[in-house]
Parts: C-alpha cells; sequence; structure tokens
C-alpha cells in the first residue's frame, strides 16, 4: 500500500468516525426540532483535510422539511471504486449564543449524536461533545440544562475541530 493511499484510507475513516462513533450520543435530542433551517447550511460540503483526495468524502446538507436538515453522507470505496451514501436528520438547538446540532442516523436510530457548530461564509466548523461524558439523559430538559452548565468548557469538546468548506466545483 503506497503513502498516498494509507492516508486516504485513514482519512476516509476518521470522516466515519466524525459521524458514526466520537462524539457524545443521547437517547434524546437536546430540544426538539423547532429552530427553523439555516439556509447557509445547505449544499455540498467538503472537510477541508479531505481536499487534498481525488475522491474525498462529502456530506450534501438538504431542506428535510422547514426544522430538519437531511444529511447524506457520501464516501469512496477504492475497493468497489463508488460512492455510497449513509442518511442522516439533523436539527438545530440553541442555547445562549451557541448553536448545537442533534444529529441523528436514519438506519439505526439508535440516538442523537451532538456536535457544538460554528457557521461562517460558506465554511462551518464541528466540534464533538467528548464521548468522555457519563451521564446519560432521560429527558431533553434535563440535558439542556447539563450542557447550558458545561458548554464553556474546553474539556466538554473533543480535541480538534473539523472544518468544512462548500465543495468545489469539478
Amino acid at each position: 500500500m503506497n503513502k498516498v493511499n494509507f492516508f486516504r484510507i485513514g482519512g476516509l475513516f476518521a470522516m466515519m468516525m466524525l459521524l458514526t462513533a466520537c462524539p457524545y450520543q443521547s437517547k434524546v435530542p437536546i430540544t426538539e426540532a423547532t429552530e427553523k433551517i439555516n439556509k447557509e447550511l445547505l449544499g455540498e460540503w467538503i472537510s477541508t483535510s479531505e481536499l487534498e483526495y481525488e475522491d474525498p468524502t462529502y456530506y450534501e446538507i438538504k431542506k428535510y422539511n422547514k426544522v430538519k436538515y437531511e444529511v447524506l453522507e457520501n464516501s469512496y470505496s477504492t475497493y468497489d471504486s463508488v460512492y455510497s451514501t449513509k442518511t442522516y436528520l439533523m436539527h438545530a438547538s440553541i442555547i445562549d449564543d451557541k448553536t448545537f446540532m442533534n444529529v441523528e442516523d436514519v438506519e439505526a436510530a439508535d440516538g442523537f449524536y451532538l456536535y457544538n457548530i460554528d457557521i461562517g461564509n460558506d465554511e462551518f466548523t464541528l466540534y464533538e461533545l467528548t464521548d468522555d461524558i457519563d451521564e446519560q439523559f432521560n429527558s431533553s430538559n434535563d440535558l439542556r440544562n447539563f450542557i447550558a452548565k458545561n458548554m464553556y468548557l474546553s474539556f466538554f469538546y473533543v480535541k480538534g475541530e473539523t472544518k468544512y468548506i462548500k465543495k468545489p466545483k469539478k
């Protein structure tokens, strides 16, 4: 395996982990879906760490309804030489001055992955809530209060945020 393929596979693995295993997972969302979608998030997005790859993993964010997004994760398989797609639903929860995303794997339907998001001009940055949180919550209100109490602490998030930009046109 050459060096480029090794880094490509490593990068793809890291991106898969982003939405499937790393962040804290909750049985309940931070809040129910009531915040209207932010049209700035619609489109195709790529992690800045994937820009150098010929066939990078990328995400397409679409409007699902007035308060939810449909997120399509498109991952390239070098084995099959095709993209495969995984679907998530996502909605925003706002606490004070911070926006959090509640991300649910449509197939697994086993809870919500939680991220803090900073949205810029044709870019956004995701900060994963650490999976070191031991507490589990049965109500969104209790989870929201817990996050409000801890969201300004640096250790509340996984080190190393992930920055995304609008996918360049080919």
